[in-house]
């Protein structure tokens, strides 16, 4: 998103969320008015000014940060990174807290018990959206990075020195967040061959095709990462065929006859012998979402011996080999016991997954598209070499 757009889309975001709910609000509750409650009350007018004002500084200053990243508060137009700057490095939320700040403010410059009672339940609203609704995402869709940044960053109460990424989150961190960082840095040094198109440069259409292949992706796999769409924005550099890919994936979606089970052991077992790490990475999440267990995945290099697979399974596997041998290799005898089980209709999906899963791996092998980060802290399937 470009820088400008998202000053506009942050504002009008800004004015619309905060007219609302520290204007309109308290204006239709009837509490829009003085009320001179107590005496003394120019000192709590006083500290009521000071605290709007305050308030509006972490909110301002945090927007510069989403604009910054080429995003916005918008959930749905976010930035593509994790946000760790400004007062984000003292506290996780503190777009909230200036809120909270300012409507605090307010009740104390009118003088209204109410408006107090009206914050603390604004504040309970904002509190449950960021446990149970943001901070889930932003696991999903940073993994790691963004768990280490809850450890060592409070919620709510604003830490005394500012956080720096890197810096140890304390004991319950040491060892597997240092595991999971080296994934991170590895992946992170694994360039591609030439650069995607990014959603800064694309056009309008693209951007709005790439917005929805964020979220098909991160419902297939239950997680969202900075690469998750670096094959697309490789097809975005020649629009005719960004367009053709994008219907094919589109239509493939709606594929329904094939059981989702058999439909993951395809793919992945494609994916792992064309030695596709991107492709290996979502496919066994997806797998992990469609019901395949950690020990089926770590078993499909052996699944001939393996009791973890049933007879189906099996030839599904086996026309999986096949299919991706250079040259094919599906003799008559494992067509027609696959025929024993599923139909005509059956067949078509199965060997189409398995086709594109071939044209997906050689496409991003060949321009070096490496993992996404779909599988960290997971079990991932290992690629595996033709039996």
């Amino acid at each position: 998103m470009r820088k400008s757009t998202a000053a506009v889309v942050s504002f009008a975001w800004g004015v619309a969320l905060g007219g609302t709910f520290a204007c309109l609000l308290p204006y239709l509750l009837g509490e829009w008015h003085f009320h001179r409650p107590v005496p003394y009350w120019a000192v709590a007018q006083a500290a009521g000014g000071l605290l709007i004002c305050a308030g509006l500084v972490p909110i301002a200053g945090s927007f510069l940060e989403f604009i910054r990243a080429d995003g916005t508060p918008v959930p749905v137009a976010s930035p593509p990174r994790l946000v760790v700057n400004g007062f984000y490095r003292y506290v996780r939320n503190p777009i909230y807290v200036g809120f909270l700040a300012i409507m605090t403010g307010e009740a104390l410059l009118f003088g209204s018990p109410a408006l107090l009672g009206y914050t603390a339940v604004a504040w309970c609203i904002g509190a449950a959206a960021a446990r149970f609704y943001e901070e889930p995402t932003l696991a999903r869709k940073f993994g790691a990075e963004y768990r280490d940044y809850r450890r060592a960053v409070r919620a709510w109460v604003p830490r005394l020195h500012p956080w720096t990424p890197g810096e140890s989150a304390g004991p319950s961190a040491n060892d597997e967040a240092g595991d999971r960082s080296e994934i991170a840095s590895e992946r992170r040094s694994h360039m591609a061959r030439i650069k995607g198109v990014s959603s800064a440069q694309a056009g309008l259409q693209v951007k709005i095709a790439y917005h929805f292949t964020r979220r098909s992706i991160a419902k297939l796999t239950g997680r969202e990462t900075e690469q998750m769409i670096e094959p697309l924005q490789m097809y975005a550099h020649v629009p005719v065929l960004f367009n053709g890919y994008a219907k094919l994936e589109q239509a493939t979606a709606k594929l329904h006859r094939l059981d989702k089970r058999l439909h993951a052991l395809a793919e992945l077992k494609a994916a792992t012998l064309t030695h596709c790490e991107y492709c290996i990475d979502m496919g066994s999440a997806i797998s992990r979402q469609w019901g395949l267990t950690d020990e089926e995945i770590l078993a499909l290099p052996s699944y001939q011996a393996s009791p973890l697979f049933s007879e189906l399974d099996k030839l599904v596997l086996d026309y999986a080999v096949g299919m991706t041998r250079t040259p094919v290799d599906v003799p008559d005898e494992l067509f027609d016991r696959l025929r024993q089980h599923l139909d005509d209709g059956q067949i078509v999906e199965l060997t189409h997954h398995i086709a594109l899963e071939n044209m997906r791996g050689r496409f991003n092998l060949a321009l070096g598209i490496g993992p996404a980060g779909f599988s960290d802290g997971m079990v991932c399937a290992v690629p595996a070499v033709h039996p």
